[in-house]
């Protein structure tokens, strides 16, 4: 009886976990290639980590886990490196850059200044960057990768202030955040810092335009602004040509609500959105049709997939609950490349090689007592089962 009375207890917590769970998901970056989607989310409740998940929703990857925050990344031309931000706004911010799956992390800079908002140029040899320095409001900076050779390229003092920079894809502008106190709006420059331009007319106070996105060929922006509810009241998003003419709306915010910043996807027509409803106070990433249309949810809060389809007439585990050894059969799946084996808080435990055609025995008696999830990925389809282990 009290063997059953525990079973039933761990089967209602992991089902409430997984099912009343409430995150963010914030800043969606597309792979060049336009196989992954990276963002940052708080679903670990330890701060905003940054994952990778495959652009389908499968696959979710957690790459960060530091105490504190890791915000806005940005990913190389070749898809090898992704530099992000570690802190939040302030002089405990650093940027730091690792491989694309998480690994050899690196720190960039070192100081008690802030830098931030960290992305790269379209040869992948440089990093573009806002910082304080010897100023008290944000200026554009520039650094290679390794981060040396940090070169500043605006310099306007007082209560100005210049961020969160991006690269024009053609390598020859840099576009960025110009502001005076609350009232941002976009400029470019040349690459040595020369050769300013207002790509959006500067504005009043409480309104912003504000992160900046292109497409691929740099003929399209995308940005927000505030300019139809104003200042902290919800944001827009806005497509325009890349010298801010023929402003296009997106969508048509009510008060309080945030279409924030937009990622293009380089060959399925649609963005991947950050976006914050009214009513639930949660960001979470969306997608869209280039136009604005056919709004779709695209994140939650698992933890082992996003919108990952568990089929489970695919696979089945047996026995379950199971004390020492587990049988993994499949179905219907070829070419499986490898069997994981992921806790409940998502992280991977062991990944097993996997030998058989459609059955195999997996181990587990080097697991603690709980509930794991087996995931097996193969080539037409990746399928996530729940399990437990029982002593």
């Amino acid at each position: 009886m009290k063997r059953i009375f525990i079973l039933a207890v761990m089967l209602t917590m992991s089902a409430l976990y997984l099912q009343a769970q409430e995150c963010n998901n914030y800043w969606a970056i597309v792979s060049p290639d336009g196989n992954y989607l990276y963002f940052s989310s708080d679903r670990q409740g330890n701060g905003w980590d940054i994952y990778r998940v495959d652009i389908d929703g499968s696959n979710l990857l957690h790459l960060t886990t530091y105490n504190g925050n890791e915000l806005y990344p940005s990913v190389s031309p070749d898809g090898s490196k992704v530099v992000f931000q570690y802190g939040d706004y302030g002089a405990g911010a650093e940027i730091y850059v690792m491989n694309s799956d998480g690994t050899e992390v690196t720190r960039l800079t070192d100081n008690s200044l802030f830098d931030g908002s960290p992305s790269f140029s379209p040869d992948g040899q440089k990093i573009l960057f806002s910082a304080w320095d010897n100023d008290n409001y944000p200026e554009i900076f520039l650094m290679d990768l390794d981060g040396s050779n940090r070169t500043q390229l605006t310099s306007l003092g007082g209560a100005y202030w210049n961020s969160a920079p991006r690269f024009h894809p053609l390598g020859e502008k840099i576009y960025f955040q110009a502001g005076f106190n609350a009232d941002d709006h976009l400029a470019s420059i040349n690459t040595d810092g020369s050769g300013w331009i207002d790509i959006t007319e500067a504005n009043t106070f409480g309104y912003s335009e504000a992160n900046i996105s292109f497409n691929v060929d740099g003929t399209k922006l995308i940005f927000l602004t505030t300019e139809n509810l104003g200042y902290n009241n919800g944001s827009d998003l806005v497509m325009t040509n890349a010298d801010g003419t023929n402003w296009t709306y997106l969508s048509n915010a009510s008060p309080g609500e945030y279409f924030y910043q937009a990622s293009f996807h380089p060959t399925n027509g649609k963005l991947y959105m950050s976006y914050l409803p009214s009513s639930s106070g949660k960001w979470n990433i969306y997608t869209t049709m280039q136009d604005g249309s056919n709004m779709q949810a695209f994140t939650n809060c698992s933890l082992t997939g996003l919108d990952e389809v568990v089929q489970v007439d695919m696979v089945r585990l047996s026995p379950n609950p199971a004390r020492e050894m587990m049988t993994v059969e499949v179905a219907a799946m070829s070419d499986i490349n490898h069997v994981e084996i992921i806790s409940l808080t998502g992280q991977l435990i062991q990944k097993i090689r996997w030998t058989k055609t459609t059955s195999q025995e997996v181990d587990v008696t080097t697991l603690r007592e709980g509930v794991y999830f087996c995931r097996i990925s193969g080539k037409n389809a990746t399928v996530t089962q729940k399990f437990m282990v029982v002593r």
